[in-house]
């Protein structure tokens, strides 16, 4: 192949490269491991997600980005530098990227970004607001004039937005998302049982028996962990009415949010989001009964998109194909001269 395109999601939970053509090419969880001494990643991705929790003496576990923000330079740069090498392999060619940015990043963080993706082996790089992406990808027009509300629920933060003619009209970021899902689990289990669980296991509750709304049947779990009174092995039965009422605070958080967008919203925006379906992307949007709880907060019709954790790279590779129209807002691609990379 001569070069490459690259749509890049680089979030908080994943890491998702897409190719035009091709799709989603790469998928692979946002954790590294390093020495903690000499700070070199020995692996990204998979191994290092199930290695969380369970990491030997010297090795430590993290995740680079916080919240879609980049939090450790040097390991986030070395993480994107992996995956990108992956998916090009052995190209001599450098190539364009087009990457999601939270909407409400600032121009430092937006510098950053760009700097670590360069860094990691792109020729340039083009910034994107990752509900817009989130929006494309899940199918919107960019040329289409009706507005379209997306929220996009990922892993540390969750981005608001009403989308019109490929740009934005309104937007909010909430930093409540899956991360958080998971540790109030934690923290509930703690409070009522005294089991001290691990964040796998949090996450595997929330994946398994978890809900935005109760199920019509409740379904149970083993959680297994430490007492916390006397550091024994304790394994307990929680069940899913139990973990949809430990998350409903951060959940009405997030409806409240969606709310308040509305009070910023022109009225013929409005009307265009009241004839078609809010959408709903991102990792944490799988939660079971989610699209039912916005539409009974809002009384809209909600609709989860296919495979939500994908969206935001798949629109990325959609931006790189109409460039002639997002050149008309702004958008653009960066060198490294740009953002004075040495």
């Amino acid at each position: 192949m001569f070069g490459y395109d690259l749509g890049l999601d680089i979030g908080t939970s994943s890491v998702v490269i897409s190719v035009p053509g091709k799709g989603v090419v790469l998928n692979e969880p946002s954790y590294v491991a390093f020495d903690s001494e000499t700070e070199k990643i020995l692996y990204a991705g998979k191994r290092a997600y199930f290695l969380q929790g369970r990491e030997p003496m010297g090795i430590e576990i993290v995740q680079p980005v916080q919240n879609g923000i980049i939090s450790n330079y040097s390991l986030t740069q070395q993480m994107v530098h992996h995956f990108i090498n992956r998916v090009i392999k052995k190209s001599i060619f450098r190539p364009r990227v087009v990457a999601s940015v939270p909407a409400l990043a600032t121009e430092v963080e937006k510098r950053t970004l760009i700097s670590v993706i360069i860094r990691s082996g792109a020729r340039s790089v083009c910034l994107v607001e990752e509900p817009l992406c989130a929006a494309f990808g899940a199918g919107i027009d960019p040329i289409h004039p009706s507005g379209v509300f997306v929220i996009d629920i990922g892993g540390g933060a969750t981005d608001m937005a009403v989308v019109t003619q490929g740009s934005l009209s309104q937007t909010e970021t909430v930093n409540i998302a899956g991360n958080d899902f998971d540790a109030q689990i934690a923290k509930y289990l703690k409070e009522k049982y005294s089991i001290l669980v691990g964040q796998r296991m949090a996450e595997d509750i929330k994946k398994a028996i978890g809900c935005a709304v109760p199920r019509g049947e409740p379904i149970t779990m083993s959680a297994k962990g430490r007492n916390a009174e006397n550091g024994l092995p304790l394994v307990i039965e929680v069940t899913s009415d139990e973990i949809c009422e430990c998350l409903q605070p951060l959940l009405t958080q997030l409806t409240d949010a969606a709310r308040i967008m509305f009070e910023r919203t022109s009225p013929q925006l409005v009307a265009d989001i009241t004839s078609s379906d809010l959408l709903l992307t991102g990792g944490s949007a799988n939660l079971y009964g989610i699209d039912t709880l916005f539409a009974k907060a809002l009384g809209l019709d909600v609709r989860v998109v296919n495979h939500p954790e994908l969206c935001a790279s798949k629109g990325a590779c959609v931006a790189l194909n109409k460039m002639h129209i997002l050149d008309n807002y702004g958008y653009g691609f960066k060198t490294k001269e740009d953002v004075r990379i040495r």
